[in-house]
């Protein structure tokens, strides 16, 4: 389910893409959406461009992450989650 609405917002933001205009506005010639487009041109433009922007960041949100886990989704190899594996930055200096 998540697939088809990242799927559903990523077709929305290649259409409404403001750049896709001249090849949008051409294409509803005769028809009524069309003519108000045309007519109105700078209000589609704002529009268009605002629909963009929200398809690509519903597009882009993730699932908050759960206490403990990185960015790779599991949790760190000190076991702490922060996923530090380099001896300055862990958080148990066990070997020294």
């Amino acid at each position: 389910m998540e697939m088809a609405k990242k799927s559903f917002w990523a077709v929305l933001a290649l259409l409404s893409c403001p750049c896709h205009l001249a090849v949008i506005l051409p294409l509803l010639a005769g028809t009524s959406v069309g003519a108000y487009l045309i007519r109105h041109e700078s209000l589609a433009i704002s529009l268009f461009t605002v629909l963009f922007f929200c398809s690509l960041m519903m597009m882009g949100k993730r699932k908050p992450m759960g206490s403990g886990e990185t960015e790779s989704g599991g949790l760190g190899k000190t076991g702490n989650g922060h996923g530090a594996c380099c001896v300055p930055f862990r958080m148990n200096h066990e070997d020294e």
